[in-house]
């Protein structure tokens, strides 16, 4: 967030996420979206700096709104994490070359704290599958209390990493669907404290 504005908007925004959760806390504790990694992708750090970010990508019959990069290609966010957080994002190949290799497209979700990267969670996609696949990863290990009185998760500032490489040069594009760190409301809540206490102590 660039402004105490922008960051109260922001704050405002979780709010009203966690007032429709709890309204739909009958039929299931839904998830609250505290970040939006479409929106935040403009101030994410792009290796090759040519990924895209566009309104909706159609794989099979539905259409969500996508970042689009180029394979090899990495994609990495810097924020703190929430507590109990998941990364949830739907992936699929798109863009392969007729008459190329076609060959399968990694998808990677990895964390890091500027000295140690972690790979979270994988999956390997060929050209020829169809529809997006759902793909998540644990972020719960990074924010919340821990064991350790020297570890304090909720106080670093987090590399979030999505990455894409391939076997081949299949001219193919790596689609991220949605991409989103979702969490509880009780969680969200504490999250936009802490989210805009980080902001204000920045700016003094």
């Amino acid at each position: 967030m660039t402004s105490a504005a922008a960051m109260y908007g922001y704050i405002l925004c979780i709010a009203s996420l966690i007032g429709i959760a709890g309204c739909e806390r009958s039929a299931g504790a839904a998830p609250v979206r505290v970040i939006d990694l479409i929106d935040e992708f403009e101030r994410a750090e792009q290796r090759p700096p040519a990924g895209l970010r566009i309104p909706a990508h159609a794989a099979g019959s539905v259409a969500l709104p996508a970042i689009v990069m180029p394979v090899p290609s990495r994609v990495t966010w810097r924020f703190p994490l929430p507590r109990n957080g998941v990364l949830h994002t739907f992936v699929a190949v798109a863009g392969a070359a007729p008459g190329t290799s076609r060959a399968p497209v990694r998808f990677r979700i990895g964390i890091a704290d500027d000295r140690i990267y972690e790979g979270l969670t994988e999956i390997t996609l060929t050209p020829e599958e169809r529809g997006w696949i759902d793909l998540r990863a644990d972020l719960s290990a990074y924010a919340g209390r821990k064991w350790s009185l020297f570890y304090r998760p909720d106080r670093i500032i987090w590399n979030v990493v999505l990455a894409a490489d391939a076997g081949g040069n299949g001219g193919a594009m790596a689609v991220w669907g949605s991409p989103e760190i979702v969490t509880d409301a009780r969680a969200a809540r504490e999250y936009a404290a802490r989210r805009l206490a980080l902001h204000l102590s920045q700016r003094q």
